[in-house]
């Protein structure tokens, strides 16, 4: 059986090796965090994604989207407000059409949990790369709390380690006629805590975007 390495076990890593393990490869997962099915995880990307059409389709062809439609919640449109307090509501599509809110670390959980599930895939935590030989196929390794060095030789790597890549930076970067670029915004964005009534009701039209 062919053997795949994928580094980082966020959304696209997690979902790559349910591809790749429905495809017949024995896959190992290395993700630098702790497990978050497990751990308390306070802070973060804690924006919820909107998966549309695009989105379903990646799911649906390796036939996880009906468990992930269990935790998502559909959007028909987005709900403006003004400064004034007046709404402004746009639909997204027309009448039943909608994109879906999904739980960003919700998604990367179910995945990891599907991941694991499909039986050729299994995933390391608190492994950070630290080097990658892609000529030999060859991934490095720290464990982040024992401090442990290791490497794993596979027929295929991938890097979904994020923007500051591991894989990138360690490998990709010293390829000859390797391009890339980095930006920086000056936005950002500051979360809003909105309970629950005391009926447990949504303050808020949960089927728009706001």
């Amino acid at each position: 059986m062919k053997t795949a390495t994928i580094v980082g076990a966020g959304l696209v890593g997690s979902l790559w090796a349910v591809y790749l393990s429905k495809a017949g490869y024995q896959v190992q997962l290395f993700e630098a965090r702790s497990d978050i099915r497990k751990a308390d995880i306070s802070a973060g990307k804690s924006i919820n994604l909107a998966l549309s059409t695009r989105g379903w389709k990646a799911l649906d062809t390796v036939g996880v989207g009906d468990e992930i439609r269990k935790i998502a919640i559909p959007m028909s449109g987005r709900i403006m407000h003004d400064k004034m307090g007046n709404l402004t509501y746009q639909p997204y599509g027309k009448e039943g059409q909608a994109i879906y809110s999904v739980s960003r670390g919700g998604l990367n959980a179910k995945m990891m949990d599907i991941a694991e599930e499909s039986g050729n895939a299994k995933i390391f935590y608190n492994e950070k790369c630290t080097g990658v030989d892609l000529e030999n196929g060859i991934v490095y390794l720290e464990n982040t709390k024992t401090k442990t060095k290791s490497e794993v030789k596979s027929d295929l790597i991938f890097g979904t380690d994020g923007a500051f890549s591991a894989v990138r930076y360690h490998a990709m970067q010293k390829l000859d006629r390797f391009q890339y670029s980095q930006n920086y915004i000056d936005d950002g964005y500051r979360e809003i805590l909105l309970p629950a009534n005391a009926d447990g009701s949504y303050r808020l039209d949960k089927s728009a975007l706001h």
